[in-house]
């Protein structure tokens, strides 16, 4: 077996892993805004963010495992989860270290997301956005890959994609917060719709009505011919 194996693996798991990391976040921010709209996609799609997740930790965990295996520098378990523990470029690595840790946080509260309260799961999982960033940046300080062109403007390609997104999330949620339903005085009553009371003399098809009160039921039809208008004082009555 090749010496560096194990070298290359690391590498090319944590290239991978960066990528999946910032392409889920950007696939989450084009469903949160509803630039892509879920009507009419099919299943898969709409579960791609959570699957992609999951890709990312099976692509950290290679990682990990590839960087304690590597006999180069020879990390142990103690540097690879805690911060500032490695001898080699311990503040570049600290940086990978906290985005584990952030990662780990936010897809155990995804599995428990149906046992959690809906405001406190989404809170935690804005710690998405720290883990785009810290990864970001333990990938250009701590990667060998770090000058290489193609890796470099694949990385701000997707960090100017997560920054637009954000904003473009940030901002239509504000305007959305700003508009306020109208009062019901300003719709023209209290908005409460019931089916218009049907005639004695014939139905109406597909009749709705806004009312503040009980429906009543008209007077019958007293024109010329009836049997009510042919007795002696019928129309008055």
């Amino acid at each position: 077996m090749n010496e560096q194996f194990w070298w290359f693996v690391a590498r090319s798991s944590g290239m991978v892993a960066a990528v999946l990391i910032a392409v889920t976040i950007v696939w989450g921010l084009l469903l949160s805004t509803r630039i892509v709209v879920r009507k009419g996609l099919p299943a898969w799609l709409t579960d791609l963010h959570r699957g992609l997740a999951g890709l990312s930790v099976v692509f950290v965990v290679v990682h990990l495992l590839a960087l304690w295996a590597d006999s180069y520098e020879e990390f142990t378990v103690v540097e690879l989860v805690v911060p500032f523990a490695s001898d080699w470029e311990p503040t570049a690595v600290a940086w990978g270290v906290f985005a584990i840790w952030l990662l780990a946080v936010v897809q155990v509260t995804s599995l428990l997301q149906r046992r959690m309260p809906r405001r406190r799961w989404h809170a935690v999982h804005l710690l998405s956005f720290p883990v785009g960033v810290l990864v970001g940046v333990h990938a250009m300080t701590a990667g060998t890959d770090a000058s290489n062109p193609w890796f470099r403007w694949a990385t701000l390609g997707l960090a100017a994609a997560m920054l637009f997104l954000t904003l473009y999330r940030v901002l239509t949620l504000g305007d959305r917060s700003t508009r306020r339903p109208l009062p019901a005085s300003a719709r023209g009553g209290t908005g409460r719709r019931t089916r218009a009371a049907v005639p004695a003399d014939g139905p109406t098809v597909g009749a709705t009505a806004v009312a503040e009160g009980p429906v009543l039921r008209p007077p019958p039809y007293r024109g010329p011919g009836s049997p009510a208008a042919s007795e002696p004082g019928g129309a008055l009555r």
